[in-house]
């Protein structure tokens, strides 16, 4: 009886481990014939949703199959998305010509918007006069008949009117402009030296002369300050009664006057040949 049962065992795992094999054996040949073959999984779940559809197109939610226009049409432009397109990268590609153009340009705009540097000339002041140093002096004196002499208090008044000013040196000047401002176109000095005058005590002032003088180069137009020392000496010759000599102590003539004329001119002659 032991021996019976145990024969049973044996067929039994026998059986089972037959079928066992069996199944492993067949489904290993299905797996070999389906390599290759298999479907994506896109279209796997493509056939199931198409299995799934009614005949109106509706899944078992109720959602219909999106349909397309164009069918073919639309899968091809959508592969020609996909796939890389040349020709679209050499459409883009700049014209050589403009290229060159475009390359040219900046250098025409920098050519044009470079800005050009000039330099603006400062309003330079007005030169002040600058007198060198005297080369020649022109005199003209005006004395007092013999034994008389010319009172302070009759020579300051005429002398202001003329528009002498007191200033350097202790003598008077006659400026480019009356006021007193300007430079020194001539001047007065006392004919006794050292040549001052004492402007606090004019009224007690006493001098049998006075000397006119202007230097060579002047400070204005010399020929036209000579004019004006000149008709200056006469007027005050004149008020107060006295005498014009020239630098030699002679009586001023017109031939003497035409004299001093030609120096002034000769002068301003030499001065432009050596300037």
């Amino acid at each position: 009886m032991d021996d019976f049962r145990w024969v049973l065992i044996l067929a039994g795992a026998l059986g089972i481990g037959g079928l066992l094999w069996h199944g492993l054996w067949s489904l290993r040949k299905q797996q070999r014939g389906s390599i290759g073959k298999e479907k994506p999984l896109a279209e796997l779940y493509k056939e199931q949703q198409e299995r799934d559809r009614d005949d109106q197109g509706f899944d078992g939610v109720g959602v219909s199959e999106v349909k397309t226009l164009g069918g073919e049409s639309a899968d091809k432009s959508d592969a020609q998305r996909l796939e890389p397109s040349f020709s679209a990268i050499s459409d883009n590609e700049p014209d050589p010509e403009q290229v060159e153009f475009q390359l040219e340009q900046p250098e025409a705009q920098m050519s044009d918007e470079t800005p050009k540097i000039t330099a603006e000339a400062e309003p330079q002041p007005e030169p002040e006069t600058v007198v060198s140093e005297p080369e020649q002096v022109l005199i003209l004196t005006v004395v007092a008949a013999p034994g008389d002499e010319i009172s302070g208090a009759d020579l300051l008044p005429n002398m202001l009117t003329l528009g002498f000013k007191f200033g350097d040196m202790g003598i008077f000047h006659r400026h480019e402009d009356s006021s007193g401002q300007g430079a020194v176109l001539f001047s007065i000095a006392n004919m006794v030296k050292p040549g001052t005058f004492d402007v606090d005590n004019m009224e007690q002032f006493q001098t049998p002369g006075i000397s006119l003088f202007m230097t060579l180069p002047n400070a204005g137009d010399a020929a036209q300050s000579f004019n004006m020392m000149l008709n200056g000496a006469q007027k005050l010759a004149r008020e107060l009664k006295c005498q014009v000599l020239d630098e030699s102590r002679s009586v001023l003539t017109n031939q003497k006057i035409r004299h001093y004329q030609e120096r002034i001119r000769e002068f301003e002659r030499q001065r432009l040949i050596v300037s």
